[in-house]
């Protein structure tokens, strides 16, 4: 059975997914003040403000962690800025801080999502089959100074010149018609 802890803000899309997590058999929700030595993943559709207050005051859980699915940053354009996804705009230092971590995290950037009718599902429908998504090994670091790119989320995927730091993976593409037989699995209402 997959643990899950969720880190979310409070939306319709957000109490969508959790009302579908429910529904698994196979996935169990945790509480982070409960955990003791299980290996976990989290889901985080929000700012990562909490996630980084996780890994700096309990340490010891990064090894716990299996992998952090975030819904969030982009790869091309923002929603907040030219260059800024909200969720990574909202925290820059909390973003950055995770980004350079050593968790293994799977980023569900805007450029890929936004066309989905609920981004916050593409992480339970990444659980369920991963295959469905086309992903890429990457270094992300988020843009802390800059005036003009405060916020973005910088990835060297598409670039000649690679980052030390390659434990992130970011979504590239999906297969519309597998995530939506996974969608439709969920029987949302």
């Amino acid at each position: 059975m997959k643990k899950v802890f969720l880190s979310l803000e409070t939306s319709k899309d957000n109490q969508q997914l959790l009302s579908a997590i429910k529904k698994q058999t196979d996935i169990q929700l945790v509480d982070i003040n409960e955990i003791k030595d299980e290996k976990f993943t989290v889901i985080v559709n929000g700012p990562l403000t909490q996630l980084a207050d996780i890994l700096m005051t309990r340490y010891k859980l990064i090894s716990q962690i299996e992998e952090v699915l975030f819904v969030g940053g982009t790869d091309a354009y923002g929603d907040v800025t030219p260059v800024a996804e909200k969720n990574v705009y909202a925290d820059v230092f909390s973003a950055q801080q995770v980004f350079l971590s050593t968790v293994k995290i799977v980023m569900f950037g805007l450029n890929v999502t936004e066309n989905l009718k609920n981004r916050a599902l593409a992480p339970l429908v990444y659980l369920k089959d991963p295959s469905i998504f086309v992903k890429d090994e990457c270094g992300i670091y988020v843009e802390t100074k800059g005036k003009v790119s405060y916020g973005k989320t910088v990835t060297d995927v598409h670039s000649d010149f690679q980052f030390e730091n390659h434990h992130c993976e970011i979504i590239l593409d999906i297969d519309m018609e597998k995530y939506n037989k996974v969608i439709k699995s969920f029987q949302l209402t």
